[in-house]
């Protein structure tokens, strides 16, 4: 498996075992909200997004990078108080993964750069996302 992959599996694995506000659904697939039922809510879209790499080494087939990938965890909340579950979901998965920044020794850092309200989502549901940047590095043709 790659990299890539391994560090997005961790993510969801530790947003699974995260303590309350846990969120019920956590997955790397796209979801539809109305397909939820409200029992599985918070529920949280893992996506890996952009990446920057760079050389370490320039050794041929067999090179070493450094890799910057930028992770999205879209939150999504129903209920009442939509504005102090958004932040509590936002707390908690932070919360959550810096407990090991380095994705179970696959990475070597986990920082969150921001968190993003979507105000534009339908008024039943709230949505928040944090992006993090993770660091790691790979040998060419294993990422």
């Amino acid at each position: 498996m790659s990299v890539r992959n391994d560090i997005a599996d961790n993510i969801v694995a530790v947003l699974t075992d995260a303590n309350d506000p846990k969120p019920i659904y956590a997955t790397r697939e796209s979801i539809d909200l109305d397909d939820l039922a409200r029992s599985q809510f918070p529920a949280i879209v893992v996506r890996t997004t952009d990446e920057d790499r760079e050389e370490l080494t320039m050794l041929g087939e067999s090179g070493t990078r450094f890799a910057v990938m930028n992770v999205e965890c879209e939150c999504y909340v129903t209920g009442n108080n939509i504005d102090l579950q958004r932040n509590d979901i936002a707390e908690r998965v932070e919360e959550a993964l810096a407990v090991d920044l380095t994705r179970g020794g696959v990475a070597k850092n986990t920082k969150l750069l921001n968190l993003t309200v979507d105000q534009d989502i339908d008024k039943r549901f709230g949505k928040i996302t944090l992006t993090f940047a993770v660091e790691y590095i790979y040998t060419r043709g294993a990422a």
